[in-house]
């Protein structure tokens, strides 16, 4: 169709106009179209995924050590096109943080230092990582000389211990300086066993601070030390009496033993607890008394258990005294009796014969006869009839003792005299 020439030019005027009529919307729609294409291609090719990688850390300045100790783990978001021929496991990337990066100057306070992962698999893309950073502490490397000593905890009751000997009274700690700083001593850690065993043997080292509590990532050299120690049991002490042990054997004939005597009569020993628990008494050597008849004195020794010894350290020895007495035994004799003191009365016995005991030695009760021991029964003052008395006994000779008379009383009767006949009357002449 034809237009005239001003109306042609109308009409191409308002062709570009409409062109150019939101022309940045129309050019947004394109551009969205053209991404959306772009990646619904893209979608198609490649594919999105996560694996957990563990941080190293190269680039350890010289003389330095890592307080913070392992960097750990990140997690890595990546891309990889569907057709990649290898398996993606965690030796397909590498995760780092450069400790060259750390500013020792300020060592040991904590620093921000960045996370680098990268893909060792061509066409592989790391999109993300979590965390992105990481918070690092260095320090210098330091060495210092400490003490050593030795910790026994509590000795039991019945032990004693000499002082331990090591075969080095001074060690090395090497370490971060900031931790070094903080090591007091090194102490050797020995546990003393209630047996009594002695201690002899190698013994770790264990880096403590001032208050004994120990500081990890310090280095002790040595490691280890020789440590004894000698134990040995506390000695006790532990009174017991002392009894002299007297021989088989008597005193002499009509003499007996009345007492003994020991000076002291008791004595403290010392030793182990062990021994002396089965200890009760403390006997004497052997003393003999046979055949004597007067005190025996005797400076005897003490028979100690071994292992055994007197408290104050002084002889063994006691003084014993056996006390020797004339022997005292007992006699029977069976007597008549009579009665005495009846005047012109007859008193008459109903019992013919009595049992007298009587005590004393035995060389003086051999020397007694029957007829010294008649029991005589008073009947003085007694008028005719029956009558109860008691025996008595004449005097004893010395050291002899009535025991008893059996019966304690006997029965008699009193009689009266009878009467004289009255004469015949004589005849007169």
């Amino acid at each position: 169709m034809w237009y005239p020439p001003r109306i042609a030019e109308r009409s191409g005027d308002e062709g570009v106009r409409f062109l150019l009529r939101n022309w940045h919307l129309k050019l947004s729609a394109v551009l969205l179209a053209t991404v959306l294409y772009t990646g619904l291609v893209f979608s198609g090719s490649f594919s999105d995924d996560t694996i957990e990688l563990p941080v190293r850390q190269p680039g350890q300045p010289d003389g330095s050590v890592v307080l913070s100790g392992a960097a750990g783990t990140v997690e890595v978001t990546y891309r990889a096109p569907r057709d990649t021929p290898v398996v993606l496991v965690i030796e397909s990337f590498r995760a780092t943080v450069d400790l060259s990066a750390y500013d020792m100057e300020k060592a040991p306070e904590p620093q921000v230092l960045p996370i680098e992962v990268e893909s060792l698999v061509e066409g592989v893309e790391v999109l993300s990582r979590d965390p992105e950073t990481v918070t690092v502490e260095l320090d210098l490397i330091g060495e210092r000389t400490v003490p050593v000593d030795v910790d026994y905890g509590d000795v039991p009751d019945q032990l004693e211990i000499d002082d331990p000997i090591v075969s080095a009274d001074l060690v090395q700690v090497r370490g971060a300086a900031s931790l070094i700083g903080r090591v007091d001593r090194a102490v050797a850690r020995v546990l003393i066993d209630e047996s009594g065993i002695g201690v002899h043997r190698s013994v770790v080292l264990e880096p403590v601070d001032i208050d004994g509590q120990p500081v990890d990532g310090v280095d002790v050299e040595p490691q280890t030390i020789e440590v004894d120690i000698d134990v040995q049991a506390v000695e006790t002490n532990k009174t017991v009496p002392v009894r002299p042990d007297l021989e088989a054997g008597t005193p002499a004939p009509g003499f007996a033993l009345a007492a003994l005597s020991i000076e002291p009569s008791t004595v403290t020993l010392r030793g182990l607890p062990d021994v002396l628990r089965g200890i009760g008494e403390v006997l004497t050597e052997s003393l003999s008394i046979d055949g004597a008849s007067s005190d025996q004195t005797f400076e005897a020794a003490l028979v100690l258990p071994d292992d055994v010894r007197l408290v104050d350290g002084g002889d063994p020895v006691v003084t014993v005294t056996a006390t020797i007495v004339p022997s005292v035994s007992s006699r029977t004799f069976v007597v008549g009796v009579v009665c005495e003191g009846a005047g012109d009365n007859a008193c008459l016995p109903r019992l013919d014969q009595l049992t007298v005991t009587l005590s004393g030695s035995g060389e003086a009760l051999e020397a007694l006869d029957a007829v010294d021991l008649t029991p005589i029964l008073d009947a003085s003052g007694l008028a005719p009839g029956s009558h109860s008395l008691t025996p008595t006994l004449p005097a004893l000779p010395e050291g002899v003792e009535l025991i008893g008379i059996s019966p304690g009383t006997v029965p008699v009767t009193i009689q009266a005299p009878a009467p004289a006949p009255t004469p015949a009357p004589t005849p007169a002449p």
